[in-house]
């Protein structure tokens, strides 16, 4: 693989010290599982065909249709509403089955998806057919969630998440630019056609895996969902990170509604501008990942969570509260940077703070959080934005997201430590995999 010959060249260059592994070092042991380094791939390629469909349906439709803040609130309120509906189930056959087989699972229904999104002419059939992505993404991301620490050591659980979250982030870098691209040759529908053939990609890079269920017994669904709810409540640290996560979320689900209406009514821009804006701002995210996966271990703490939700607060009312082109692609910029810091940091709390066997619950809900957020988002900005306009409004966001991260910071230290890190699991990744880690190939 080219991941492996490449960490290779790098360990003879740039060697860490004699038994401690240094920051490359450390990225470099992640990236020498073989499977993970498969993963990576495979979901760099599919998220870049995600983005190319989110801003086809996002950008490129409310241009197209020439949408109002209604209709971009009715598209949120669509595709929020299966993963804030069902999304919590969702963690039960993730448990269940093994995050392996739910992933290829939401791989092969986002396939299907894409191909019934070629086919609609109006913005109400986009809206229409968006409305299963919602669940289908909230599956695929706790499922792909639940992975790395299957695969990885605890002291490289942030690293593997921040290279696993960085490949992601590269799409909205590539992702808008690739919609550009395909929508000037062949519109809407080779947007959509794109992204189905990059599900398959993912399908592919997920089989080799052998990751299997840890689950000690099966109970009815409605058990296993009370099971998982009550160990949210139990636990002070699951608590507090999904808070400040909801927090976040909310944040996003005000601008999805503003950003679109932002570039064209008060920067007088193109959808091409738009997609612009969302490619600095994957650079931003790229950037901050592939610095937290040098960094490791030391941002994964509660205080460092709570600075970034205060500093992407900050960062996202610059973003739209000024109406210079250039200061906007800066603020978005610096957006994207802080919401790194924030996002890697927190989903590896996450991962910690539940025990392996009850990950997919843990982050199923999680991944709850954004749908409900945007379906609570989208009618109250719509509202709003007549009221206070679309600056004002996204500035407001942003202070009250900031505000919110100080008071998660005072919090904080409350939490006391991290439980102790639990063992790789030794059914995880490919045979190549566990001989990479210092174990036996399963049989």
């Amino acid at each position: 693989m080219v991941f492996g010959a490449f960490a290779s060249d790098l360990e003879r260059i740039l060697p860490g010290r004699a038994g401690v592994p240094g920051t490359v070092g450390r990225m470099l042991r992640v990236l020498r599982v073989s499977g993970f380094r498969t993963l990576l791939l495979g979901q760099s390629v599919n998220a870049v065909g995600n983005w190319v469909a989110i801003i086809a349906i996002w950008g490129f439709a409310a241009f197209r249709f020439d949408a109002g803040a209604g209709d971009l609130a009715l598209l949120f309120v669509a595709l929020s509403v299966p993963g804030a509906l069902f999304g919590p189930l969702l963690g039960v056959p993730i448990d269940r089955l093994g995050p392996r087989r739910t992933l290829l699972l939401a791989n092969g229904l986002g396939f299907l998806d894409a191909l019934a999104l070629t086919q609609a002419e109006s913005y109400e059939a986009v809206i229409v057919l968006a409305l299963p992505l919602g669940l289908i993404e909230a599956l695929a991301s706790a499922s792909l969630d639940a992975l790395p620490p299957r695969l990885v050591d605890d002291a490289d659980l942030v690293s593997a998440n921040a290279l696993l979250g960085g490949a992601q982030d590269l799409a909205i870098v590539v992702g808008p630019v690739a919609a550009a691209a395909v929508n000037l040759r062949w519109g809407l529908a080779g947007a959509f056609v794109a992204d189905a053939a990059t599900y398959l990609v993912g399908m592919a890079a997920a089989w080799p895996l052998r990751v299997e269920s840890v689950a000690t017994g099966v109970r009815s669904t409605w058990s296993e969902l009370l099971e998982g709810l009550s160990l949210v409540r139990r636990t002070p640290g699951l608590r507090w990170t999904l808070g400040v996560t909801a927090t976040t979320f909310l944040l996003w689900g005000l601008f999805g509604v503003l950003e679109p209406l932002y570039v064209r009514d008060v920067l007088g821009e193109s959808d091409t501008v738009f997609a612009l804006l969302q490619t600095v701002f994957g650079v931003g995210l790229v950037g901050a990942g592939l610095a937290l996966a040098r960094i490791g271990d030391r941002v994964a703490r509660p205080r460092w969570v709570a600075v970034a939700t205060i500093a992407s607060g900050a960062t996202a009312a610059l973003y739209l509260g000024t109406s210079s082109l250039p200061i906007a692609f800066l603020g978005v910029f610096l957006w994207g940077v802080d919401v790194a810091f924030f996002f890697v940091p927190a989903k590896t709390l996450l991962q910690r703070y539940a025990p392996a066997s009850a990950h997919g619950r843990v982050l199923s809900l999680n991944q709850t959080l954004e749908p409900m957020a945007g379906l609570g988002m989208a009618p109250i900005a719509a509202v709003l934005v007549g009221a206070l306009g679309i600056q004002l409004l996204g500035v407001v966001g942003g202070v009250a997201a900031a505000v919110a991260g100080m008071v998660a910071l005072r919090g904080a230290d409350r939490l006391g430590p991290l439980p102790a890190p639990a063992p790789v699991d030794p059914a995880a990744g490919s045979a190549r995999d566990a001989i990479a880690l210092g174990g036996p190939a399963p049989g």
